[in-house]
Formats: structure tokens, sequence, C-alpha cells
């Protein structure tokens, strides 16, 4: 239900009525699904350096500097369409190179929000597959920033170069 009253222009007096009129008027709204998943802390996650273009999930860290790999955190905002359950998905947009392990593991729950507390735990080794870490969910929004969503934590054994356009994603479905 919307309450709505005219703007008065109370600079022309004779435009002023005495008494007016109220009524209600029904109204609904139709929200779109909407699925937003980030990593913070910007400035880590994405570019390195410093906030700006192109500090978001997913974009690889640039050769000079890096990100800490133990302080990040997946936040999300997700609205479905009749509530149907998603997921959250991670996986690599290339191989990793042979003798190379990169895993990431969701360490903890954050705090604020209203999502589910209910991730995958398990460290999930990185490939081109794409496994699930957070399971069925209907909607849910963590809020933006550290101590927010799941706390994820990367482990990497035998460390090689990464190729050029390296990224990690995370989407939601």
């Amino acid at each position: 239900m919307a309450w709505a009253q005219e703007t008065i222009n109370t600079n022309i007096l004779n435009l002023i009525v005495l008494g007016g009129d109220q009524k209600s008027t029904g109204a609904s709204i139709e929200l779109l699904p909407i699925a937003i998943i980030d990593i913070e802390p910007e400035t880590l996650a994405g570019a390195g350096g410093g906030a700006g273009a192109g500090t978001e999930a997913g974009l690889p860290p640039p050769s000079s500097g890096g990100a800490d790999l133990s302080n990040l955190w997946i936040n999300f905002t997700h609205r479905a369409q009749n509530y149907q359950p998603a997921r959250i998905y991670v996986s690599t947009n290339q191989p990793i190179p042979n003798g190379m392990k990169i895993e990431v593991q969701i360490t903890q729950t954050g705090t604020g929000g209203n999502y589910p507390k209910n991730p995958n735990t398990n460290k999930i080794r990185l490939s081109q597959t794409e496994q699930v870490i957070v399971y069925d969910f209907a909607n849910g929004y963590t809020g933006d920033g550290l101590n927010r969503g799941y706390h994820i934590t990367y482990t990497i054994s035998n460390s090689k170069t990464l190729p050029a356009g390296f990224e990690v994603i995370y989407r939601i479905q």
C-alpha cells in the first residue's frame, strides 16, 4: 500500500486547498532475480594495489603485489525467482599448471546479513570443473566487507607461475 500527497507550492496562496483529500492506492511490484557475488577486501581480491576499476571477484592479482590469501571473504546478494534453490560454485578459467595444487576452503561464517550458514567446509581442489562451495539456499545477503559472509583461505602447494589471465571464478546459480 502506498500513501501519496501532491506537492503544494505555498508561494501561490490561491493554489492551497484547505481540507485536502487523502486516499490509499494498492500497488504491487515484481522484483527480478538478482545474483551478485564479490570477494573482499577489494584492494586485495582483484587488482591488488588499490581500489578502482577492475577490482572485482575473479580478476587476477597483478604481477606487482598480491593478495593476502588467508583473509578473503565471499560477500553475496541473491534473490531467486519463486524461491528456487541456488548454490555458489567455484572453478578456474584455465588449467592449473601440472604439479601445482590450489585449494580453497571456507573456514568460518561472518556476522550480519541473512544468509545460509551451511557452506562446504571441506578443502576444494580447484580446477576448471565447477564445484559447490555453498549448498542449496533460496535467498540471502551477507552484507559488504570483511567479516561478512564466508571467510575463505587459499592453500597453494608447489607454487609455479600461473598463466596470464588466470582467474578463480565464483558463480551463483
